[in-house]
């Protein structure tokens, strides 16, 4: 079994699915927002919560396209990030304490390595690597060598990007590795999910975890994955998504939507099962009374010969098996038998088969 620790939640294969509620910039840039949406990721009963943390000046350049639409046109990336990275050190400091007070995950995702030293320096149990900075290997080193659990997540990346990043943070001497499997769009429209590339990254990353960070609108396709193998799901979450600063919040899911996802991939855990056919105390009652048995169309005395003509196979299942109808033809009654009533092996003389 594949198993990593995370603070005190474990995420593997034997574990229920682990949940990231990926609040990204949706602080807008604001302590107080950033506070509440910790209150509020806690309250929809994630797993955990993650921020991202970058500058935008170190991001991307002053004219930098978006590659996401969001309604809102001659604007740059720049100008869309340089509105969100105004959390000072001190305001990073009190996110990670208070919830740490609160007893609950929180971690980030870095963007450049000032970032990364900020974030280890407030004790973050892990580090997320971004689907766009999989080939940044420069940056996928020195996470790495803080030694701690890393998340990355593999949208755009064909196999060997994937091996090449792979690759980068095992040479460093760290394998707690959850791999994501992810599509860089926003939304991501369900048939553009492809979650079975989740059972792919699985069969090519064994010894490692696998999970999913979502994009589609709602709660279905994070659940499904589930079910393709995914031990761990990222989903953008913010309290309130009619707010308007940040791009996600229309795209993430609320505290009650949140909610509603964590508590489908429990059921989804839990109906998951066994690759083996068990027997479950649920289909006991079926198996006795749905089920059917060798019954007599005539009242019988000791004595007597059973032939076929004197047969019938009714329920309930509570006598002798119609699959042994051709065994106790010419078979002699030991006891009087009643019609209508299943057909004992006792009243064959037999031990119970």
């Amino acid at each position: 079994m594949v198993n990593i620790r995370i603070g005190n939640k474990t995420i593997g294969d034997d574990s229920q699915c682990f949940t990231i509620a990926e609040a990204g910039a949706n602080h807008d840039g604001d302590l107080e927002k950033a506070i509440k949406l910790i209150d509020s990721a806690i309250e929809a009963k994630s797993d955990s919560i993650k921020f991202q943390t970058y500058t935008a000046n170190k991001l991307v350049t002053k004219t930098a396209p978006k590659y996401w639409d969001d309604g809102k046109k001659d604007e740059t990336q720049f100008d869309v990030f340089n509105k969100l990275d105004h959390l000072t050190q001190d305001d990073w400091k009190q996110i990670f304490e208070y919830s740490t007070d609160k007893n609950f995950l929180c971690f980030s995702t870095p963007f450049d390595e000032e970032s990364v030293d900020l974030l280890y320096k407030f004790g973050v149990p892990a580090f997320k690597i971004a689907s766009a900075d999989i080939t940044h290997l420069p940056l996928i080193k020195y996470i790495s060598q803080k030694n701690l659990p890393i998340f990355i997540s593999t949208g755009m990346a064909n196999d060997l990007e994937i091996k090449e990043a792979i690759d980068t943070i095992e040479n460093e001497g760290n394998h707690r590795i959850i791999i994501m499997h992810c599509i860089t769009s926003y939304p991501t429209n369900p048939e553009d999910a492809n979650l079975e590339m989740i059972r792919t990254l699985k069969k090519n990353y064994p010894e490692y975890v696998i999970g999913y960070s979502d994009h589609t609108l709602g709660t279905l396709i994070p659940t499904l994955s589930s079910i393709y193998g995914a031990k761990c799901i990222e989903k953008h979450f913010t309290y309130d998504s009619s707010l308007t600063i940040s791009p996600d919040h229309r795209l993430s899911l609320d505290t009650f939507g949140f909610k509603t996802m964590v508590e489908q991939l429990k059921i989804a855990y839990t109906s998951t099962g066994s690759a083996i056919r068990n027997s479950f105390n649920s289909e006991s009652e079926s198996i006795k009374y749905a089920r059917r048995s060798i019954v007599l169309t005539k009242k019988l005395s000791k004595g007597n010969v059973i032939t076929r003509d004197i047969i019938d196979i009714k329920r309930p299942g509570t006598g002798i098996s119609p699959k042994f109808l051709d065994k106790i033809i010419g078979k002699t009654l030991v006891n009087d038998v009643d019609d209508d009533i299943p057909l004992k092996w006792s009243d064959l003389g037999i031990n119970e088969k």
